[in-house]
């Protein structure tokens, strides 16, 4: 055979070898590694694939809508129809030191808080302790929030025991706090039974120095089973503020006066009511009452509630509510809507 025939053969089959190699299905990469649970941690944390982290997203949307009596036409309009969502990230990890947890809680492009906690402490932006109150959606909305600052956390026996400094959000008229708020609290859970108890110390700037704020609070709940109570009571001098919300505070209503260095006196009260109907509703009943006074200016304001919470689906749930305001006075009656997607 000649030779430039064997090349000629030779070069055909490499080209067909290339040619059939080429219609073979290629390769595929191995799947990533799917998300597996983390079940040390409790529902809903996920591993995150390629370390130690596992993460927990949950969150709410909701729809906000109001119908108000009594408002001043035309510069105020009776009814507000609006949205809110809130996002939280939750990222933990065992460690040496036990789990290593962070949280991030966005709300309407705000960050809510943003704290780390581990072996009992938390450092940052968080709930505040005194923020146990009840309420519905139009009433009870009123307590401080969140602040920043240190908190630990112990168990003792049923009760959780709690100290923290937080960041002290001033309301006077002379100046501004030069140290952080402390605070104690206890959590007591026994069965159906729940128990509350804080207190806290607030420094107040007045006209000569400063002068000691304090404020106390209370909270019972049971569970009857047949229908679920709660009782609140707090009482507040100088420290106004774990008394309703600094951002309603009413104009004028200070911690203490610019002058005769007068501290401030208030108190809070309210009970909840819910009573199960059927497997997806439930009626809840809500009263409150809070009054604050500086030297001759006074503030009060009354709410009643009632509402009806229906389940739609798991997660899913809308909740009607009427409502009365009395504040200073002037009487306001209204209805308020609720429809949020728990997630």
């Amino acid at each position: 055979m000649k030779l430039s025939t064997v090349l000629l053969s030779s070069a055909a089959l490499l080209v067909a070898g290339a040619a059939y190699a080429a219609d073979l299905p290629a390769k595929k990469a191995a799947p990533a590694a799917a998300p597996t649970g983390c079940a040390a941690l409790g529902a809903g944390y996920i591993a995150i694939p390629g370390g130690d982290t596992c993460l927990k997203i949950s969150g709410y949307v909701r729809a906000n809508d109001t119908f108000a009596s009594n408002v001043v036409r035309p510069t105020a309009s009776s009814t507000s129809l609006g949205g809110a969502y809130g996002l939280k990230f939750e990222a933990a990890q065992n460690s040496d030191v036990g789990v290593i947890k962070s949280t991030i809680f966005i709300e309407n492009n705000t960050t809510t808080y943003a704290n780390v906690s581990f072996a009992g402490l938390t450092a940052g932006r968080f709930d505040v302790p005194f923020n146990i109150g009840g309420g519905y959606n139009h009433t009870g909305d009123n307590m401080q929030n969140q602040a920043g600052g240190l908190m630990y956390s112990a168990p003792l026996g049923g009760t959780t025991v709690s100290l923290a400094a937080m960041s002290s959000e001033d309301n006077n008229a002379a100046g501004v706090a030069s140290r952080p708020d402390l605070v104690a609290f206890t959590d007591t859970k026994a069965g159906a039974f729940g128990l509350n108890l804080g207190v806290a110390s607030h420094e107040v700037a007045v006209a000569n120095g400063t002068a000691q704020g304090v404020a106390a609070l209370a909270k019972v709940s049971y569970d009857a089973g047949v229908a679920s109570l709660m009782g609140y009571a707090a009482y507040a001098n100088g420290a106004s503020k774990y008394l309703y919300d600094g951002s309603l505070r009413p104009v004028g209503l200070n911690d203490s006066d610019a002058t005769a260095s007068n501290l401030s006196t208030g108190s809070f009260y309210a009970g909840e009511v819910d009573v199960p109907v059927g497997k997806n509703d439930s009626i809840g009943l809500y009263g409150e009452n809070l009054k604050i006074t500086q030297n001759a200016a006074s503030y009060s304001l009354t709410q009643y509630s009632v509402s009806l919470k229906h389940t739609v689906a798991k997660g899913l749930w809308v909740r009607p509510e009427i409502y009365q305001d009395n504040e200073n006075g002037t009487i306001s009656n209204g209805a308020y809507l609720r429809i949020e997607r728990d997630f």
